[in-house]
């Protein structure tokens, strides 16, 4: 999750869950929201630990796109030679 997706308060979807994290200016007893199927799922213990697992998770992203895009610019036969 990017500082901007926490400022923000943007959505973000896991599977069949919505979480749409506080703001980062809030106060710490202020914590996103997480639903299933419109259902809310309480957050006072979990959301640190989503959190990061939401930032390990954009970070693994960014370098898979990262290097997905860079694999693609080598020629197919450049590491046969």
């Amino acid at each position: 999750m990017t500082e901007a997706t926490r400022k923000d308060g943007w959505a973000v979807t896991l599977g069949p869950y919505t979480y749409i994290p506080a703001p980062a200016h809030s106060s710490a007893t202020v914590n996103g929201t997480l639903t299933r199927g419109g259902c809310p799922v309480a957050l006072q213990v979990t959301e640190p630990v989503l959190r990061d697992f939401i930032d390990a998770m954009s970070a693994l992203e960014k370098d898979l796109a990262r290097r997905w895009i860079s694999a693609t610019d080598w020629p197919a036969f450049a590491l046969a030679e």
